[in-house]
């Protein structure tokens, strides 16, 4: 063989590492000892697999078939580069026998979770109807398919709708929040009627429907430190914490993911369906669901820290507020500082050059240069990242549609009903030490049904609202725009505007069931409205906007302020109204709708996403490399 003709099997070679190396293997469950509908533990099994899959090199699969898998520990995944886990679709079950975390995954690029669901047994939860009630129990005649658990320790307790399956509403929206007593757990006291213990006398009476959430644990889905990380067509019914937490993960994308209660169920998630904390990049979140959880739809947040002591000008030990692992915040991040005085408001930024403990809840940071703060300045990571949201649904929960503390935020073409707070809350936080303040907001052609009359209500369906109430604007650059807004009894205003600046209200329609004002103000400057319909009592509302007289709300405070009736008297139509995927979702995602996800998502085809046609550079180079061979 001559070395022409050897050049040429070495540009051959060359160039198909890139086309043989893109699909990567595939590693079954199955062969690893894990096979569906055999109610036996598949724990060890799958993470097995997980762990070939891994150690094998980028771009592999790990699969499971159709059917139930049993896990009773958690499985780890480290370090992976383009792994994909995933099942057949929602009839890819995994269900969990105990209060874990399922996967918990670290340090890894490229990971995707894909096609199955999750489901827990036994239940995060319990829920029935008041038959007894003492200063130290309620007895509670227990609804099927929830269970008559005993034994366990009861963290939470709220009222529920049971015609509108939702926590309740009006004056009767109630809640308590307990440490349960060590040495006292729930008993059966008669077939089907479990005794819970109370640490003191409460509100609830004799025919009040409850649920009780028991202590809160563990996510199903936990990540931290992922880049590239991917949720595809995964379906949760329950879990003993948050369907799905993350902690800085670089570019999330999130596509067809459902938290939705199981049959007959009165809750999914315990807390909230999604909850991303000091995320970099972008977070994008496509075609999703998230109904009857115990909290918020979605959480988007950094995190506050305190100077505690000042080392030198580029030196100073900084304390965390939540728990210490939020304090890695990585080479290279940058922080803003603001006063104690003005939280929300940042003075100086500096870049992290190193970071080292100090204590259990402290670490020694070194910038990159000279920063001007001082004992008990505020410390929050800059630039967080950009949040995209497109057709979601957040309905029946207990909480807020969505919760946001980040910047570059567009939600479109999305659905709030029946959220006990506010359907959207923009609000910094220093009880939760949690924040930045939002700017550049965009939300357009949403609708907001039924929002904003439970638990957490606060003064609008829309609210920003930052904690402490500021003097000053942190909030800016808001389009609320093309939405349709149908308020219920209790929804309050249609947005609840404190501490906000640049604010554009248009094109909207509000239908009102009294005659509060649409806009609530406090402390905020240039708020404009036009081109707004309100329907039916338009004529009845004396004022369109009113100021927020709780100190330290001011009067004079808020300026700019062009809200006049011409803004709320035009004659449009609905700009937009809930399609038939919207209604299905508001208790849970449709039998039809699911099978459509199936089809699109399950097919072990549609394992690889390298399509054929991406060859075809190549085989015109292979072959023209063969041709000049044979020459």
């Amino acid at each position: 063989m001559n070395m022409g003709h050897l050049y040429g099997y070495y540009i051959i070679f060359i160039v198909l590492i890139p086309f043989l190396g893109v699909e990567g293997l595939t590693y079954s469950v199955s062969t690893y000892g894990a096979y569906p509908n055999d109610n036996i533990d598949d724990t060890s099994a799958t993470a097995n697999a997980i762990y070939a899959a891994t150690a094998s090199g980028s771009n592999n699969v790990v699969l499971f078939q159709s059917g139930t898998y049993d896990f009773s520990s958690t499985i780890y995944i480290y370090n992976a580069t383009g792994l994909t886990v995933m099942g057949q679709g929602i009839q890819t079950l995994l269900l969990v026998h105990s209060p874990i975390v399922l996967f918990q995954m670290y340090y890894c690029q490229q990971l995707t979770i894909s096609s199955f669901s999750i489901d827990f047994n036994p239940l995060p939860f319990t829920a029935g109807y008041v038959v007894n009630v003492a200063a130290s129990y309620l007895d509670v005649q227990v609804v099927s398919p929830q269970q008559t658990d005993v034994g366990r320790q009861v963290g939470a307790i709220l009222r529920y709708d049971t015609t509108l399956m939702r926590p309740a509403i009006g004056p009767r929206a109630y809640e308590i929040y307990q440490t349960p007593p060590s040495n006292v757990n729930t008993s059966l006291v008669s077939n089907g009627t479990l005794r819970i213990p109370l640490t003191s006398s409460t509100q609830f009476a004799v025919g009040d429907a409850i649920v009780a959430r028991y202590s809160f644990t563990n996510h199903a889905l936990v990540g931290q430190d992922l880049t590239d990380f991917s949720i595809q067509s995964i379906t949760i019914y329950t879990s003993w914490y948050m369907g799905i937490f993350t902690l800085r993960t670089t570019r999330l994308n999130i596509n067809d993911y459902h938290v939705k209660p199981a049959n007959g169920r009165w809750l999914s998630t315990s807390a909230d369906c999604m909850h991303f904390g000091d995320s970099r990049g972008f977070i994008n979140i496509f075609d999703s669901s998230c109904a009857s959880q115990g909290d918020d739809g979605l959480n988007v947040q950094a995190f506050y820290f305190t100077v505690t002591q000042v080392l030198n000008s580029s030196a100073l030990i900084i304390q965390e507020n939540n728990w210490p692992e939020v304090l890695n915040v990585g080479v290279g991040t940058n922080l803003g500082f603001s006063t104690n005085s003005k939280p929300f408001t940042v003075h100086a930024t500096a870049t992290v050059a190193s970071l080292s403990v100090y204590n259990a809840n402290s670490q020694i940071i070194t910038f990159t240069s000279s920063i001007s703060t001082g004992v008990g300045e505020m410390v929050c990571v800059v630039g967080t990242p950009s949040l995209t949201i497109r057709n979601l649904t957040v309905a029946n929960n207990r909480a807020r549609g969505v919760l946001l503390e980040t910047q570059n935020i567009q939600i479109t073409q999305s659905f709030f009903n029946a959220t006990s707070g506010p359907a959207m809350l923009f609000q910094p936080s220093l009880y939760w030490y949690e924040g930045p303040a939002a700017q550049n907001v965009l939300l357009s052609q949403n609708v907001y049904i039924n929002c904003n009359q439970g638990i957490v209500q606060n003064e609008g369906v829309i609210a920003f609202l930052p904690y402490p109430v500021q003097v000053v604007p942190v909030i800016y650059n808001v389009q609320i725009t093309s939405s349709t807004f149908m308020n219920g009894a209790f929804s309050g205003s249609m947005i609840q505007c404190t501490n906000a600046g640049n604010v554009l209200v248009s094109y909207n329609y509000l239908t009102m069931t009294n005659l509060t004002a649409p806009i609530t103000l406090c402390n905020s400057q240039n708020i404009t409205a036009y081109n707004n319909t309100i329907s039916n009592n338009c004529s009845s509302i004396s004022q369109f906007y009113s100021y927020d007289t709780t100190n330290p709300c001011i009067t004079s405070l808020s300026s700019g302020i062009n809200l006049p009736a011409s803004a709320f008297n035009s004659s449009f139509s609905p700009t937009v109204v809930a399609t038939a995927y919207d209604v299905q979702v508001i208790g849970s995602v449709s039998q039809a709708v699911a099978n459509t996800y199936i089809a699109g998502h399950t097919s072990v085809a549609a394992i690889h996403s390298f399509m054929w046609y991406k060859a075809i550079p190549f085989i015109l180079l292979l072959c023209w490399t063969m041709l000049h061979c044979l020459h």
